[in-house]
C-alpha cells in the first residue's frame, strides 16, 4: 500500500488529529510550496522538525501548519527523496521559504536540523525562533540560564494537563512506543510527531518574553539563534558535544550578561532618541 501524498493525503480517525501528507516527488512538492506561500507571518505559521536514521541523517522534514492542521512529511534522503531547490510556477522553492529571514519558523534546538540540511543539501535557515532558547531567555530573572532544557522537560513542565496533544504524548495506548521515543525523540504513528507539541510551547515562551521587562531577552533569543546556525555549520560541530547542554556563555557569566545588557539599552535609548528626527 502507498504513502499519503500531497493529493492524497489521509485523515486520521479522528477528525481533531492532523492529516499526515507525504511529499515524495516534484509534483507533490510544487503542490507543498503552493499550500504554504502566503501563510500569515506576523506570528509563526510552521513549525519544523525532522526525522532520523541512525541519529545522523535526517530522512524527513515535518512542516507542520496549524492553520491547516497539517503536517507535511518531506522526503530528503534516500530514494524518493525530493530536490529541495526545485522552483515552482511561481519561481518559489522549499529551500527559498526555509532561508527566508521574513518567514518565521519554529525549532526545538535548531543546531541539529540546521547542521543536517546544510551537509545534505547546502542549505542555511533563516528566520528561526528556537524554542530551547525561548525557554531559557524567559527564565526568571533569579533563575539560572547556564544549562539548556530538553523537549520533554519543556513539555511536562509547561503545557497544562488539560492540553489534548500533551495527553496523547504522555497517555499512549502502545507501551513499545515509549521505547520507540526514547530512540527516536519521538513516539511513532499513530501516537503522534513531536512537532504537534511545538505550538503550544511558542505561545506560552512567547507570552512570556514579549513582556515589556524582557524585551532584552527577546531579542537575545532570535539572535542566538542565528549564532546557532552558523557554529552547526562549521567542519569541527559536534551535535553530541557536552557543552552542548551549556545556555549561551553571555547569558549565565555575569559580567558578560550584565555589558551586554547595558550596551543594549544604550544602543535601544539612543534609537527611542532619535526616532523622531526626519531625513530627507
Amino acid at each position: 500500500m502507498s504513502s499519503p501524498s500531497v493529493t492524497e493525503a489521509t485523515m486520521e480517525t479522528d477528525p481533531a488529529l492532523p492529516t499526515i501528507t507525504n511529499v515524495k516527488s516534484p509534483k507533490e512538492l510544487s503542490s507543498l510550496v503552493k499550500n504554504l506561500h502566503g501563510l500569515p507571518t506576523n506570528t509563526p505559521s510552521i513549525f519544523l522538525d525532522a526525522e532520523w536514521f541512525r541519529g545522523e541523517k535526517a530522512t524527513f522534514l515535518h512542516f507542520f501548519i496549524p492553520s491547516q492542521n497539517t503536517i507535511y512529511r518531506i522526503k530528503i534522503d534516500g530514494q524518493r527523496s525530493v530536490d529541495l531547490s526545485t522552483k515552482n510556477p511561481a519561481e518559489i522553492s522549499l529551500s527559498s521559504i526555509l532561508e527566508s529571514e521574513p518567514i518565521p519558523k519554529v525549532v526545538f534546538d535548531v543546531r541539529r536540523i540546521s547542521k543536517a540540511l546544510f551537509d545534505q543539501h547546502d542549505l542555511s535557515l533563516g528566520g528561526i525562533q528556537d524554542l530551547q532558547l525561548m525557554e531559557l531567555a524567559s527564565r526568571h530573572a533569579k533563575q539560572s540560564k547556564k544549562y539548556v532544557t530538553g523537549l520533554a522537560k519543556c513539555i511536562e513542565t509547561e503545557i497544562p494537563e488539560s492540553n489534548e496533544v500533551r495527553k496523547r504524548w504522555f497517555e499512549s495506548s502502545n507501551v513499545d512506543e515509549y521505547h520507540a521515543f526514547n530512540i527516536l525523540g519521538h513516539t511513532p504513528r499513530p501516537s503522534m510527531y513531536r512537532v504537534e507539541l511545538f505550538p503550544p510551547l511558542w505561545n506560552t515562551y512567547n507570552e512570556r518574553l514579549r513582556q515589556p521587562k524582557n524585551e532584552f531577552w527577546h531579542a537575545q533569543s532570535l539572535e542566538q539563534a542565528g549564532s546557532r546556525i552558523i557554529a552547526s555549520k562549521k567542519p569541527r560541530f559536534k551535535i553530541n558535544d557536552k557543552k552542548n547542554t551549556l545556555g549561551p556563555e553571555d547569558w549565565y557569566v555575569e559580567e558578560r550578561r550584565d555589558e551586554l545588557m547595558d550596551n543594549w539599552n544604550k544602543t535601544t535609548k539612543l534609537s527611542e532618541d532619535t526616532s523622531w528626527i526626519q531625513f530627507g
